[in-house]
């Protein structure tokens, strides 16, 4: 009879048992509904029906058993209720469906983002090691990965540099490149510094930052962080959510984590593979490239001098007896002769220390190089300057003492005093 009851009603016959051991019996309990109070513990006890039910039976009321509490709490809330109750905002959008964006054509959009990098690496000088992290700018469009600057600390200096290795056309990369109409950051502070928005403006590039937690908004370049982990860091030793012993510490060969030089050199072999070899599920089996050369929108490029002109990091410096220090330089240009002690803007290029360029508020003013790099005509050039300045200035301070020398005449009498100029002895 448990059987046929079980077969007719389509569940189990452990259920019918149960429902024959219960009291009230189950008929009482066809169609629970939560009531206030229900939804009010579930609420309170984060999603946990069973502590719903505990608390309801601690307070003596009459109810249906914990499976009919469960199954009556399954009817009513969809996965993405249930998930937002227990673990908040990230549950509800885990089961949230979002529209899929493509741009039209390459070079529409590219997405930016920073992402410290989940694996050990050890800088120069350094005695422990650190975790790197990499400034990424992506084509929307191709997947392409346009521009890439590694850094143990980010800032507005490793954005320019991952922007105009991203926009500058390089035959020996490939032949992409070229200004992007649109750029989408995240609300980081090394993207919305002054270099950023003033390098932007000049090139005719429209920042659109993301709102604020809003992933989603920019979530091809989010993916291809994940990528990252799981096509590269995780076949790396050090890789810090690798296997760990029972001390916790990770297993691994028992040497010295990997130099940030050599780990950069294998960032960069990924990279090129991932955009020249790698097949892309969303771009129907083709490599990023292939995606990018498939199209035909024009592509607009910027000469290299005028590229690295506007592409520069801002920082202040007082100008020394010796020259500018800067980076662990010092860099000297001619034009900075009377200026000691004055502060002027320096522009620079990251992991570039062959010049800088000095500006006195927005007025260029000199480009200055180190002065281990001078050469024997750049010295030549600095002492001339620096003579011609100082004959100048004897030029000058010399009609200064001619004109002092106009006196005026001895006066004996009433009337109006005469001008006088002593000869020359």
């Amino acid at each position: 009879m448990v059987r046929l009851a079980a077969e007719g009603l389509g569940v189990s016959e452990r259920s019918v048992w149960r429902w024959l051991g219960s009291n009230p019996p189950p008929g009482q309990w066809p169609h629970y509904r939560p009531t206030r109070q229900d939804w009010d513990l579930y609420w309170d006890h984060r999603g946990n029906v069973a502590a719903v039910w505990r608390a309801r039976q601690a307070a003596g009321q009459d109810g249906p058993t914990l499976r009919t509490l469960q199954a009556a709490f399954r009817r009513e809330l969809l996965p993405g209720d249930r998930a937002a109750v227990a673990e908040g905002e990230e549950g509800r959008r885990r089961h949230t469906v979002y529209l899929r964006w493509e741009p039209s054509h390459r070079n529409a959009l590219w997405e930016a983002d920073h992402k410290e990098l989940g694996v050990w690496v050890l800088a120069p000088r350094a005695q422990r090691p650190s975790k790197p992290w990499v400034t990424i700018f992506l084509d929307a469009y191709s997947r392409l990965v346009m521009g890439w600057a590694l850094s143990l600390c980010p800032s507005s200096a490793h954005v320019l540099a991952a922007l105009r290795a991203g926009i500058a056309v390089d035959a020996a990369r490939g032949p992409h490149g070229g200004v992007p109409e649109v750029v989408r950051p995240d609300r980081g502070l090394e993207f919305a510094a002054t270099a950023i928005t003033r390098a932007a403006a000049s090139l005719g590039i429209a920042v659109v930052p993301t709102p604020a937690y809003r992933p989603h908004l920019k979530g091809k370049v989010e993916r291809f962080n994940r990528t990252i982990a799981q096509q590269l860091l995780a076949q790396m030793p050090f890789w810090v959510d690798g296997p760990r012993a029972a001390d916790g510490r990770l297993y691994g060969p028992s040497v010295e984590p990997m130099a940030l030089e050599t780990f950069a050199g294998r960032f960069a072999d990924w990279v090129e593979e991932y955009n020249t070899r790698r097949p892309h599920s969303a771009l129907g089996g083709q490599t990023p490239l292939q995606r990018w050369e498939a199209d035909a929108s024009p592509v607009r490029e910027v000469p290299d001098e005028d590229l690295r002109f506007l592409l520069l990091a801002d920082a202040e410096r007082y100008v020394g007896k010796d020259g500018i220090h800067f980076a662990g330089h010092v860099y000297f240009a001619p034009e900075l002769s009377g200026r000691v002690g004055d502060v002027v803007q320096v522009r620079y290029m990251p992991h570039d220390p062959r010049r800088i360029e000095v500006f006195v508020g927005d007025r260029w003013l000199a480009t200055a190089k180190p002065q281990g790099t001078l050469g024997p005509q750049e010295r030549a050039r600095a002492l001339a300057f620096r003579q011609a300045a100082k004959l100048e200035q004897t030029r000058r301070q010399a009609a200064a003492s001619r004109r002092a020398r106009v006196t005026l005449a001895p006066i004996t009498g009433p009337g109006t005093p005469e001008e006088t100029t002593e000869a020359p002895p």
